[in-house]
């Protein structure tokens, strides 16, 4: 957890000093969080590193309620419109300059939060809008936020731009949690499919996605073949299943292999829905 503390402490300074050497008006630039402008996307993350500091030091008190006017989501319940109408209100409300030092500010706070968790509280209960996790979860959801919606911000300028690898270990293990809360069946899907992950460097997996009519399954890669099978990098791998890679784009260019029906490859992204 030492290394997690520190690897959100380096994402939000790199990603400071990337939103320090934007031009004023770059901040209206779309970004790749369908919706959000590039300071939409600044004002979230600096909420998140309020709200956070804030839940966690309930936590170590031993309050896991929920906070006033933040009511736990109800299953299958999408609450990314809310949440991204707060970050719009909050930018218009302070301003981009302002809001570009309040984002180092409460990270730098955040991180002094963080420094002070002793070992014994990393497993303590601790309020999330899906469900109640122990610190040391909800800590590593802060380095994904971090992680993912920097990247939303880059690629407004880079198409190319890929994510920090340092990081990517850790959120191949949240990307578990990440299928479970994105997962939307499909009612025309008459007969299981089986994709297969084929991740390679710098953090490998091979897994298998069991899916059904209503339900999906994390399961070992079988001996059976896959209906379809994806090859990539573990930062695409991490991009694809968080609803940010476009299928068709990435297979053109390279970055995603596909072996297997196209047509039930594409459907992944419908079936598990990024938000």
């Amino acid at each position: 957890m030492t290394e997690v503390v520190e690897l959100i402490s380096a994402e939000a300074s790199q990603l400071q000093d990337f939103l320090a050497g934007l031009r004023p008006e770059a901040w209206s630039m779309p970004s790749a969080c369908a919706g959000w402008t590039v300071g939409d996307v600044v004002a979230h993350l600096t909420q998140g590193a309020r709200t956070w500091g804030e839940a966690i030091t309930r936590a170590r008190a031993g309050d896991f309620n929920p906070p006033p006017g933040q009511p736990p989501l109800r299953p299958g319940e999408r609450g990314s419109a809310a949440t991204a109408q707060r970050a719009i209100d909050f930018r218009q409300g302070i301003g981009d300059a302002a809001l570009l030092q309040a984002f180092g500010s409460d990270y730098q706070r955040l991180h002094q939060v963080l420094l002070e968790l002793q070992p014994e509280d990393w497993h303590k209960p601790c309020f999330h809008r899906r469900g109640v996790l122990p610190i040391r979860d909800y800590v590593g959801l802060r380095l994904q936020e971090l992680v993912i919606h920097g990247w939303d911000m880059r690629t407004a300028f880079d198409e190319a731009a890929t994510l920090s690898e340092g990081p990517l270990p850790v959120l191949v293990r949240l990307a578990q949690r990440w299928l479970s809360n994105t997962f939307h069946p499909v009612p025309h899907l008459a007969t299981p499919v089986r994709y297969r992950f084929d991740v390679s460097v710098p953090a490998p997996l091979r897994q298998d996605v069991l899916v059904s009519q209503d339900s999906f399954h994390l399961v070992p890669v079988a001996d059976s073949g896959a209906d379809v099978t994806f090859r990539c990098h573990t930062g695409d791998y991490i991009l694809l299943v968080y609803g940010r890679l476009p299928m068709d784009r990435a297979a053109d260019t390279g970055r995603l292999e596909i072996e297997g029906k196209r047509e039930q490859a594409f459907l992944f992204n419908t079936l598990f829905q990024g938000v």
